[in-house]
């Protein structure tokens, strides 16, 4: 018997019947898209596929990786004097493709033998060809027979002719004619071999299109389409740029667009990808719907406490999210646009967008360099026939360009909900200047504060408690998770409850798709497209008719400015303001001064137009293969961060520490490590400085630090030194 894979214990043979089974499904839902795509026939592209499937196991015959899976099933091993160490199954494979029974052309058994070849993408890139001769005149001829019956499979002979058309100068990589081929074939094989690995089908064979459902939730809140709405509708087949106002029904109108199609919907913040992820469950009612970010599976989990939902179901949400499954997945960009660094293996997600739409919403919230790397991902999609929808308020005008000069076709619309929400007042002084004011309009008035840096929340935070004000909570990124989790659902609930009154201090992590709505904003200067964001949470959908300006905007002692904001870009928002001070600002007014901000004129010779440029010069010179997928996710998090655990909660938590240390089972340290993983807190390193003297790596997880500062509920974590260690009293 030919073993396939140890846990669960299966052969070869019921493993590459699994793919054929999925590969099935796959060509039934989307056979005639993907078939689209390529520039060979049909028939001839899905026979093609069932070869790769059916031949790209076969070298686990091979006895050095069948004592591999002898010892850990606890059976006697074969007597070789091979091992699984010098050479790997996917080299042995395409050997045994019967090229003349499938007449496969010089350019087909290319695509064959490098589809299998490279199904695992590993260091050990060359085959010494004299140990494959010997591997194959010892352990393999004489177990042919054996092989053909057990496997059910044509051999016709055992050469190793195939290495010269994968290795080296052979691989095919962009610019190649068979390159579209090849991602296709490779990145499908991908799919179905983790899939049929992890036990699910590979694709939501579900009827049921997301377009109705929205449809039939605003039927039931007596809400007609409205012309953004229509237009995402009825242009379906197309690249779409839509800028809309906020309150017009944006999500709807992507999700419109989407129909029945395979679509990812990308947001910047978590805090907004479970907030769509939610909204399309349980508000519209649509469950063909999964999540994937980095914590996802932590927040599905809160919500099952929360909700006494069923914690199986969740955590199968999450297996299927993790191998694109779901008719929709919600997540954040990182955990799909890595392939744009072509790590090894990036075919997979790449060969999945070819066949589906991708939505990103909120474009203007990410950084010059970031815009660029979904930019580049938006032109590989398009080549392979995706479809996207950039959704924003509002849009920089250096973004459309850069598309258009990239030769990527789409349809652009504004659509301007004229209601007058938001009456501005730029205040040159401190936002702390106006502590007074504000504590005595959060008496009968939703209050929110947004400012740049937590630093700056947490010291207005302390000053209206001294002050005495009620009903004042603060939100930020430097909480535990648990705690976190609970601050996203309080201001939500708050904004909902209709008479009841108070303040909510925030950083940016409000901005991006939170569906709040307060009554006043006190805000901190940012840049134009950041600032407009912030005015999405006051008066979210009401028209304002007061005569005092519910929005006031500080400018004086800003904080973040130089390293959350680009100064000069900061600056040339603050001139652009001026004019506007006072009155109401118009939607389609802010529509065209971020418009007007982000042009080349108004950018020319700043850092972040620099930035922009070059980072399209470093993606225009990939080296294929030249990274891992973990790297490509670090580089696109664009993120330098550590993990820290105060050491008051790291001392009441020892013993789960001390645990993880000990367990031996795999499944139970997973279990463990995510517990500890809910107590750290990421922290950006530039506050390193901060912690000198205090900070010491954790002697259980590697990359992991213990720092001597006080946390709570309220404030979150204060890098500044707690002497005494203090232990919030809900730990216990």
């Amino acid at each position: 018997m030919f073993y396939g894979k140890s846990n669960p214990i299966e052969t070869i043979k019921e493993h590459t019947d699994k793919l054929i089974i999925n590969l099935k499904k796959l060509k039934k839902i989307y056979g005639k898209r993907i078939s689209q795509i390529i520039d060979m026939s049909e028939e001839r592209f899905w026979q093609l596929m069932e070869i790769i499937c059916k031949y790209h196991d076969v070298g686990k015959v091979f006895s050095g990786f069948q004592n591999e899976i002898r010892k850990k099933i606890g059976e006697e091993l074969i007597v070789t004097r091979f091992n699984n160490n010098v050479i790997k199954h996917e080299q042995i494979s395409p050997m045994f493709v019967p090229v003349k029974k499938y007449n496969l052309t010089q350019e087909e058994k290319k695509l064959v033998y490098q589809a299998i070849y490279y199904h695992h993408e590993r260091n050990i890139m060359y085959v010494d060809r004299e140990l494959l001769n010997e591997i194959i005149e010892e352990d393999i001829r004489p177990n042919l027979e054996m092989i053909q019956k057990e496997l059910d499979i044509d051999i016709e002979e055992l050469k190793t002719v195939y290495l010269s058309r994968v290795e080296g100068q052979a691989r095919i990589v962009e610019g190649n004619e068979l390159y579209k081929e090849y991602c296709l074939m490779k990145g499908l094989l991908h799919r179905l071999d983790h899939c049929s690995s992890a036990g699910i089908d590979i694709e939501d064979d579900t009827n049921h299109e997301i377009s109705t459902f929205v449809e039939e939730f605003m039927n039931s809140k007596k809400f007609k389409l409205n012309d953004l709405q229509n237009y995402s509708k009825e242009n379906a087949n197309d690249n779409l740029i839509v800028i809309g106002s906020t309150g017009m029904g944006k999500t709807e109108s992507s999700l419109l667009w989407s129909q029945n199609d395979k679509t990812f919907f990308t947001l910047p913040l978590r805090i907004s990808i479970n907030a769509i992820y939610d909204r399309i469950c349980e508000q519209i009612g649509y469950n063909h719907v999964g999540l994937l970010h980095s914590t996802a599976l932590d927040y599905l989990e809160e919500k099952v406490n929360q909700e006494e939902r069923n914690l199986e179901k969740e955590i199968e949400i999450m297996e299927y999210s993790k191998n694109l499954y779901q008719k929709i997945t919600t997540c954040t960009i990182d955990q799909i646009f890595p392939f744009v660094f072509k790590y090894r293996g990036y075919e997979k997600m790449y060969a999945t967008l070819s066949y589906s739409k991708i939505i990103i919403d909120e474009i203007q919230a990410y950084s010059p360099e970031i815009v660029a790397i979904i930019l580049k991902g938006l032109q590989m999609i398009d080549n392979l026939g995706g479809k996207f929808m950039i959704m924003t308020a509002t849009l920089p005008r250096i973004y459309k360009e850069k598309l258009e000069e990239m030769k990527i076709k789409f349809q652009y619309k504004e659509f301007i909900k004229e209601t007058e929400r938001h009456k501005i007042k730029l205040i040159d002084k401190k936002i702390n200047e106006d502590i007074d004011e504000i504590c005595e309009k959060s008496q009968h008035k939703k209050v929110l504060i947004i400012v740049n840096t937590i630093n700056k929340a947490v010291e207005i935070y302390k000053q209206l408690k001294e002050k005495g004000a009620d009903n004042i909570n603060l939100l930020h990124s430097r909480y535990l998770l648990e705690d976190r989790n609970a601050k996203e659902r309080s201001i939500k609930e708050f904004s909902n409850i209709e008479n009841e009154n108070g303040i909510w201090i925030t950083t940016q992590i409000v901005e991006a798709s939170l569906d709040i709505d307060f009554d006043l904003l006190y805000t901190e200067m940012s840049t134009l497209d950041s600032l407009f964001q912030r005015l999405g949470r006051c008066y979210r959908s009401r028209e304002y008719i007061g005569k005092e300006c519910n929005v006031k905007i500080y400018t004086q002692e800003t904080s973040g400015v130089g390293y959350v904001y680009d100064e000069e870009i900061y600056m040339k928002s603050i001139e652009l303001l001026k004019e506007y001070d006072n009155s109401i600002l118009q939607e389609k007014t802010k529509i065209e001064l971020v418009d007007k901000l982000y042009s080349k004129e108004m950018l020319e010779d700043t850092k972040f137009y620099r930035d922009f440029k070059s980072a399209f010069r470093v993606l225009d010179n990939i080296v294929d293969y030249d990274v891992s997928k973990k790297d490509a996710q670090s580089l696109l998090r664009n993120i330098d961060n550590i993990d820290v655990i105060p050491r008051c909660i790291y001392d009441i938590n020892l013993s789960l520490f001390e645990k993880y240390e000990n367990e031996k089972n795999m499944q139970g340290k997973f279990t463990l490590r995510r517990k500890i993983n809910k107590l750290f807190i990421s922290i950006n390193k530039s506050n390193l400085w901060k912690l000198n003297g205090y900070i010491n790596k954790c002697p259980y997880i590697e990359n992991k630090y213990i720092i001597d500062t006080r946390y709570d509920y309220e404030i979150g974590l204060l890098l500044e030194k707690d002497e005494d260690y203090e232990i919030d009293s809900r730990m216990l």
